[in-house]
């Protein structure tokens, strides 16, 4: 989402110049001229056009490329800007220092990696003293490394994404909210005039499982009581049990102004949102945006391009003492670089997540974690394959147990096309293997003295969704025993003993990575053929 924005009706229009008396070269001059003050103010949309307009009526302009290839490049369409730059290398054998990067950073992010290490070296010999250049090509030569824990994860796309950017999910009660441009039937359609694309509005889920427990979304409808902006509602986040919020927005300024993202407080009353405080340092200046709060509302971390920061965009904290907001605080540099770090967020008061494209990782915005400690932050930890990718990845939320969650990408079709991912984490890899010792005894009522060891028992391992036996073993003279589980699902084991006696244990696997000890199956001999199964630490 743009920091400053412009909105225009219907569609993204540009100042008439009268044409019919102007030569080729007034109206190349017009067009060169208003394209620069789009580009200046941010507006690449309607930059873009009047740039391709000058470049074919005028081939040789090959500085205008470098502008068409910078448009392309913060409208995050990275192929055609590859392209521009190509066709500017080609007619002048080099690349500016600055153009170098970003064609590194573009060639990054659409995957080419071993094009973007060789544009970062042609950078450092203009620029040897930059160090996160260096680091991203060490990244890069080690992407490997990112891809370790990627077996225990599992990624899907949500059913509500559209071709239109779905950003942003919030657990939210039962379902979830998120952020949407999608278009909605309107009489008139509000459109962003940096990108010429909808306004970003809130829109919210209902959840249900299914019998296999996997999350199932109904059909998204849009908030339609939204407290704050008539033009982006940004990304929020809910404290206080759930009924308060804090949430970005676009101030209500003239539809001609360019209009930043602020901070705004909401609290459920009689079941409606109403509108109950704004942050005490939004400023027209510059933008303040992807708030994450604590439960209790203390410690608000939130993104800025404000002055007096490292460059881009900042990740900022602020406490709530004595009723008050204090002066934000920039979380130095272990968090933030000379380019963008933005959607903090804040998990179980001690974990901070952002996404970042200026610490080195796959390309793109890509996700880090770094833990508070008494002495402050420690060095940010890439998440990895697959939470990150060569494109945009960012807007993490996760749940309390630190399993599941839902990420934003544009891994799917690049640009703003933004699609909300369901993630689960930390899972359990396959095949198992199982050992521990067998034993059994001769009523329930026993103590534990009773018990002795069921030596040479077949066990079979039988799936008890599908019926059908998967592995067999058997106990050894002491009662040990080893066995292998092939894939995730709810297992029983028959055991049969030396007497042909057959029992039945109930064996489910954990959903997530744990670390197993030795399991001790008891046998209870009595009318029902029972069996227990333990885990002995």
């Amino acid at each position: 989402m743009k920091t400053r924005l412009i909105m225009l009706v219907i569609v993204a229009l540009w100042p008439a110049v009268p044409r019919a008396q102007e030569t080729v070269f007034g109206l190349l001059k017009n067009d060169l001229q208003h394209a620069n003050e789009y580009f200046a103010s941010k507006n690449y949309y309607p930059a873009l056009g009047l740039y391709l307009r000058v470049a074919k009526k005028d081939p040789g302009h090959s500085v205008v490329y470098l502008r068409i290839a910078r448009c392309h490049f913060y409208l995050k369409e990275y192929s055609q800007a590859i392209e521009a730059y190509d066709t500017y290398r080609r007619r002048e054998n080099t690349l500016p220092a600055e153009d170098l990067f970003l064609c590194a950073e573009a060639l990054t992010s659409t995957g080419r990696y071993a094009d973007a290490i060789a544009r970062y070296k042609e950078y450092l010999q203009f620029r040897p003293e930059d160090q996160i250049a260096f680091k991203k090509i060490w990244r890069l030569t080690n992407i490997h490394y990112l891809y370790e824990d990627s077996l225990h994860f599992a990624m899907r796309p949500v059913g509500f994404n559209t071709s239109y950017g779905e950003l942003c999910a919030v657990p939210f009660r039962s379902g979830v909210m998120f952020l949407s441009d999608r278009k909605e039937l309107q009489m008139v359609e509000k459109l962003d005039g940096g990108t010429n694309r909808p306004f970003y509005r809130i829109y919210y889920s209902r959840t249900t499982e299914d019998s296999t427990g996997v999350v199932v979304f109904d059909k998204p409808f849009v908030v339609r009581e939204q407290v704050g902006s008539r033009y982006h509602a940004g990304p929020f986040s809910f404290y206080d049990g759930g009924s308060k919020v804090v949430f970005a927005a676009n101030a209500n300024g003239k539809a001609d102004e360019a209009l930043t993202l602020q901070l705004y407080f909401a609290e459920e009353r009689s079941g409606k949102w109403l509108l109950t405080s704004t942050f005490p340092y939004n400023n027209n200046a510059y933008s303040i945006s992807d708030p994450t709060i604590t439960a209790d509302g203390k410690v608000l971390f939130f993104s800025s391009d404000m002055r007096g920061g490292f460059g881009g965009k900042d990740i900022y904290r602020s406490e709530l003492l004595n009723g008050k907001w204090t002066k934000p605080q920039n979380l130095g540099d272990i968090v933030n670089t000379a380019f963008d770090e933005v959607f903090p967020y804040i998990h179980h008061g001690k974990t901070l997540y952002f996404s970042s494209n200026g610490h080195a990782g796959m390309g793109g915005l890509d996700i880090f974690k770094t833990e508070l400690t008494p002495s402050g932050f420690q060095e940010p930890q890439n998440a990895g394959y697959p939470l990150n990718s060569h494109a945009d990845d960012f807007g993490i939320v996760l749940d309390s147990l630190h399993t599941h969650g839902y990420i934003s990408s544009n891994r799917r079709s690049g640009g703003f096309d933004d699609d909300i991912y369901e993630f689960d984490m930390d899972l359990q890899t396959y095949p198992v293997q199982l050992s521990g010792k067998i034993r059994f005894k001769e009523h329930s009522w026993s103590d534990s003295s009773t018990l002795q060891v069921l030596a040479n028992a077949r066990l079979l391992v039988i799936d008890h969704d599908r019926n059908i036996q998967v592995h067999e073993a058997h106990s050894n003279g002491d009662g040990n025993f080893s066995i292998t589980i092939p894939y995730f699902s709810k297992y029983k084991i028959r055991v049969i003993g030396e007497d042909r006696e057959e029992h039945i244990v109930s064996l489910e696997i954990p959903k997530h990575r744990k670390n197993y000890s030795t399991y001790e199956i008891v046998i209870v001999k009595d009318a029902f053929k029972s069996a227990e199964i333990h885990v002995v630490k």
